[in-house]
């Protein structure tokens, strides 16, 4: 009930979960404030009927905000959450109270900073600055307009020195609201460029560098990881392992920069082959292991042959006397409940009877 309840009144989503949260702490804290002067109200005994009709138009206002969030509507603006109007609306009810507080108007005083304080961490300095002189022209026309009408309770010179100390206070609340967002955008950034960092050192670990496969660190988890399902499931997958032809022969008349591009000949073909559940890996020098889930044997060794296929149509521009890029490859089925190093070890025996067949081709067992 709690949990439909709260998506009723915030949402679903994340974000405007967070923004409904703070609009409603705002209303929150601005319902205590008009109680406070209520009860101050009442207790002196001063006109209702002014006060009631500010509470409900400030009460509408921030709601009309609310509203305004939780329909989705804000997303149309560059601040979703739509904080200087919502510190416009505050500040408009605190200035239009202060005219109507009489003897205990200094209570608005701590509720503008509080308003200062609450929104200032989300905005520029620009902004800061903005809404600042706003708060000092929305007071400075109250205490005005109150000195005028009713200057034995708003004198001209307590107000001028109220107006005087805020013309103080506001700039310094202004300044240190900015400094703190702007270390809050800086932690912010920092954050975002941690996670980057750490986005790649993970890559890192988990691929190889020349060719962007799977290292076999991680190769080695994945197998673990799916041999565990197929003893759960009861269905085994392929496994093949497939070694360059000729590498070392490569590396020795052409270099080492040759080698490194038939490596990357192989990654780059097995992408337009493979399936995307298919998980190929660098196990080391030219050799690489190639997991297929979800298949039988015969569909594994027509996706390896159609890889070796288009890998020969490869044509790297290292002289005419470079060879053809081809593989040969071993192919079984793991089985449940067996050892992965075993179906290694028998993928690595048929990858020896292939290169023994005179290479080139893939042996299955």
């Amino acid at each position: 009930m709690s949990r439909y309840l709260g998506d009723l009144l915030l949402g679903s989503d994340p974000d405007m979960r967070l923004r409904l949260g703070q609009t409603g702490l705002a209303l929150l804290l601005m319902l205590m404030g008009m109680a406070v002067v209520l009860w101050a109200a009442w207790a002196l005994d001063r006109p209702r009927g002014p006060l009631y009709l500010w509470t409900l138009s400030s009460l509408l206002a921030i709601v009309l905000v609310y509203m305004t969030i939780r329909c989705g509507w804000s997303r149309h603006f560059r601040d979703p959450s739509l904080t200087l109007p919502q510190m416009a609306i505050a500040i408009a009810c605190s200035a239009s109270g202060y005219a109507l507080m009489g003897p205990v108007r200094a209570i608005a005083f701590p509720n503008l900073l509080i308003i200062l304080m609450f929104g200032m961490f989300g905005l520029r300095a620009r902004s800061a600055l903005g809404i600042s002189i706003y708060a000092l022209l929305a007071f400075g026309l109250s205490m005005a307009v109150m000195t005028s009408i009713s200057p034995e309770t708003y004198p001209a010179t307590v107000e001028l020195a109220h107006f005087m100390m805020l013309v103080i206070v506001v700039p310094a609340v202004s300044v240190l609201s900015e400094r703190l967002s702007r270390i809050r955008r800086r932690l912010g950034q920092q954050k975002q460029e941690l996670a980057v960092a750490l986005e790649q050192i993970q890559r890192m670990a988990a691929h190889d560098d020349l060719t962007g496969l799977l290292n076999r660190r991680h190769m080695q988890v994945l197998l673990e990881q799916e041999a565990q399902r197929s003893l759960r499931s009861g269905q085994g997958f392929c496994l093949a392992l497939l070694d360059m032809d000729h590498f070392k022969r490569i590396n020795d008349r052409h270099g080492h920069a040759a080698g490194d591009a038939v490596l990357r000949a192989l990654s780059d073909t097995a992408q337009t082959v493979l399936r995307r559940s298919d998980v190929l890996a660098r196990w080391g020098g030219e050799e690489f292991v190639l997991m297929q889930a979800g298949t039988t044997i015969s569909l594994a060794r027509a996706t390896i042959e159609r890889l070796r296929e288009q890998l020969a149509r490869v044509a790297l521009d290292y002289g005419d006397d470079f060879p053809r890029i081809s593989f040969s490859a071993g192919l079984t089925e793991h089985l449940s409940g067996e050892c992965v190093t075993e179906t290694l070890e028998r993928a690595d025996r048929l990858l020896y009877d292939a290169k023994a067949q005179g290479r080139n081709r893939v042996v299955a067992g």
